[in-house]
């Protein structure tokens, strides 16, 4: 179910994405290593699905395509920041899915066959809006991701090889073959770069994502159908998807062979503005299966990195109270996100032996910060500005001026 508002803005959003991709420049037509994908910048969340490609489009318009953060005013707010005068917010979509339960036209429950009643399931289309960092005044500078090329070329040759897919080398085309279910792709050595090999190996991972045993999309062996080419239109905004969060960006050459197609994709969504946001869908989808063993990785990896923490001396709020830091009831912060953020106030409380401090950010809020991530150890007092890193990993930390108050003489 979407609303006539909702349905409006996705209008207004098929027509900027057919505007874009007659000029070559949709958010699939692009290299996705110069910057960040959309994420929120308070959560670290990344956008997903059409907010992706929304995000991604409306950031190449403010002119800041290589910053990737986003947030809604009330998340600007409580950090301290505030919306620029003037500045207009971009709207993305929340689906909300709801169950009713069923009855009939006596108003008795509908009961399936385990005597159960049945619900009716629907999905609400809501949108809200969300701000570019560039919109944002008071918000850390952008510092943008290091790029490890070897690192994102080995990440992408685990992925072609945990996806089971039969990848033939030879020849000197590119593609997948639908019939027999297999990736063709020249040797290694035929092309520029690894990165290009990379690229165009996943771009046809994802059209290998779409066979009947697997997602099971339409698909078409005529390239001159309308069905081929919106099966191209998938494999190109998964292949930013994937992009994105490989850091293996598609082939000049990529680019311009595909610029065939884009008659038949800027038609296809015009005669059927859904069309785009299905095939988004589509190759989200497409993306995840591609993803699906990296993710898994990730996971592992994140509650190993839990675990390890687990085992170091737990700062507690109780702990913090105890202190009797400030008078009052002070908002306390035990594990703060520290990720791209910056603290700034009097270092309160110092403790080596269980690596941390307390540092007083605003009048009401103390924060405690590991001591084995900053740059040195502070001293009690300090007036200080902490800047994490991207990672969260480690902070710089440079002396604050106190100021000073009363007219000058």
């Amino acid at each position: 179910m979407i609303s006539s508002k909702a349905q409006e803005y996705r209008d207004e959003l098929v027509k900027k994405l057919c505007e874009a991709m007659e000029n070559g420049t949709a958010p699939w037509q692009k290299t996705w290593t110069d910057g960040d994908a959309p994420f929120n910048a308070v959560s670290g969340r990344a956008y997903r699905g059409i907010n992706a490609v929304n995000l991604a489009l409306q950031s190449q318009a403010l002119g800041h395509s290589e910053d990737g953060r986003w947030l809604t005013f009330d998340q600007a707010k409580e950090k301290g920041w505030h919306v620029k005068q003037g500045e207009k917010g971009t709207h993305v979509e929340f689906y909300k899915f709801d169950e009713k339960p069923k009855f009939d036209e006596f108003g008795a429950p509908v009961l399936d066959a385990d005597g159960k009643q049945e619900v009716e399931k629907s999905v609400v289309v809501r949108n809200y809006v969300v701000f570019h960092a560039s919109q944002i005044e008071g918000i850390t500078p952008y510092e943008p991701k290091a790029r490890n090329p070897i690192e994102a070329n080995e990440k992408a040759e685990r992925i072609l090889k945990e996806s089971g897919a039969e990848i033939r080398h030879g020849g000197n085309e590119a593609f997948y073959n639908l019939t027999d279910d297999y990736i063709q792709v020249p040797e290694k050595s035929q092309f520029k770069t690894q990165a290009d090999y990379y690229a165009t190996a996943l771009h046809e991972l994802g059209h290998w994502t779409g066979h009947s045993n697997r997602l099971n999309r339409p698909a078409s062996s005529n390239v001159k159908s309308e069905t081929y080419a919106k099966e191209e239109l998938v494999a190109e905004i998964s292949s930013m998807f994937v992009s994105a969060e490989t850091g293996i960006s598609q082939t000049k050459e990529h680019f311009e062979n595909h610029a065939a197609y884009v008659d038949y994709w800027v038609k296809a969504v015009k005669e059927d503005p859904n069309a785009l946001f299905k095939a988004v869908n589509q190759a989200q989808k497409a993306s995840e299966e591609i993803l699906k063993y990296e993710r898994v990785r990730e996971r592992e990896q994140n509650q190993e990195q839990t675990l390890s923490t687990e085992q170091k001396p737990v700062i507690t709020k109780k702990m913090i109270q105890d202190l009797k830091l400030i008078d009052g009831n002070p908002e306390i912060f035990e594990n703060p996100r520290t990720d791209g953020q910056q603290f700034k106030g009097k270092i309160l409380h110092v403790d080596e032996e269980k690596n941390f401090c307390v540092q007083l950010v605003g009048k009401n809020s103390l924060y405690a910060l590991k001591l084995e991530n900053l740059e040195r150890t502070p001293e009690v007092g300090e007036n200080l500005k902490i800047s994490f890193d991207d990672k969260g990993e480690k902070a710089k930390i440079s002396v604050q001026k106190e100021r000073q108050h009363g007219l000058k003489r």
